[in-house]
């Protein structure tokens, strides 16, 4: 029996910081099949010419979203290609604005795009899908961070009033570290 007569502080559980993977089989692959609807809208749906708006918000997501995984990750080793697929993924948003372009000016009844334009969205999109599946399989977290940190970064663009493609700013880092992000 203890002789101590003061009062002990009550205990406090302190918090457990667990690392890994929240993420269950059902959602990897419930956002893998996302991203496969993702590509096959590039694939099928945008040459046909039956792209709705929806669908080019889609492929413009997916493009930023492969952007900002460029953006986030290390790639020791292939500097190079890196930033040889980083001007690929610019010219494919330019594309895609230029189809978006064509439609709002009312030179085409949908958005239809040219075959230079729809080859190049189609192949980078292509690469980047298969980047993300890799992605969702070896680190989901960070897969699902970088989409979100894309989004937010491009939603603030248009409430700025920039409709033109942009570069991610020295400001994307910022955003990549936060740990809450802005509902779409």
């Amino acid at each position: 029996m203890s002789t101590n007569k003061k009062p002990r502080k009550p205990y406090k559980p302190r918090p457990v910081r667990l690392t890994g993977s929240f993420y269950t089989k059902n959602d990897i692959t419930e956002i893998k099949s996302i991203i496969t609807d993702m590509g096959l809208v590039v694939e099928v749906t945008l040459p046909r010419g039956e792209a709705t708006q929806d669908h080019m918000v889609q492929i413009e997501d997916l493009l930023n979203w492969g952007g900002m995984m460029l953006f986030d990750r290390s790639w020791k080793g292939q500097e190079k290609e890196a930033a040889e697929f980083t001007n690929r993924q610019i010219k494919a948003l330019y594309a895609l604005a230029a189809i978006v372009d064509r439609k709002k000016s009312g030179k085409a009844s949908g958005y239809v795009g040219k075959a230079e334009e729809l080859d190049t969205i189609r192949e980078v999109c292509s690469e980047i899908v298969a980047l993300l599946k890799e992605g969702m399989d070896t680190s989901p977290e960070r897969t699902v961070k970088e989409f979100l940190a894309a989004r937010q970064l491009a939603r603030e663009k248009i409430n700025e009033g920039v409709q033109d493609v942009f570069e991610l700013p020295g400001r994307a880092r910022a955003i990549l570290n936060q740990r809450h992000f802005k509902r779409p």
